[in-house]
């Protein structure tokens, strides 16, 4: 039993070698960086993420007819309850992540980044579509701080 202990024990620096971070300002590094600062976006807003996949569909379809009645992306937003949810990522993970990569490039464009993982969240193409339209609400928000 001991002699697995020891074993295992002397593993714990190759396995930890495995699990170190990529070189810093490579593009692995920039994703890898991206991808942690919008997990973490992710994680603390999951309950506003699952509410805006659950609504999206109704809201846009036969019942909803949210593109008819809301003309304008701002209306859209508003009404599935997704503007907080733009305002937070443009406080929160857009400066992080702008912040993080200026110093090796230059940052993603802000909306692009934000539509993309709500994307991969499964949020519904036509809320994510409406967001993407309001690209530069990411650029104003930042500007009030």
């Amino acid at each position: 039993m001991f002699r697995s202990l020891a074993a295992a024990l002397l593993m714990l620096p190759v396995i930890s070698a495995c699990t170190t971070t990529p070189e810093p300002c490579t593009a692995e590094w920039i994703d890898w960086k991206t991808e942690r600062i919008l997990g973490e976006f992710v994680y603390d807003h999951r309950k506003q993420i699952d509410d805006l996949r659950e609504q999206a569909p109704r809201m846009f379809g036969p019942e909803g007819d949210l593109e008819r009645i809301a003309p304008t992306s701002l209306l859209v937003l508003t009404a599935i309850g997704a503007l907080q949810l733009v305002v937070d990522f443009a406080d929160d993970a857009w400066p992080e992540v702008a912040d993080a990569v200026s110093e090796c490039s230059r940052p993603p464009d802000a909306s692009r980044l934000f539509a993309d993982m709500l994307r991969r969240e499964g949020v519904d193409d036509r809320a994510v579509h409406a967001i993407e339209d309001l690209g530069g609400l990411v650029d104003l928000t930042r500007s009030r701080r």
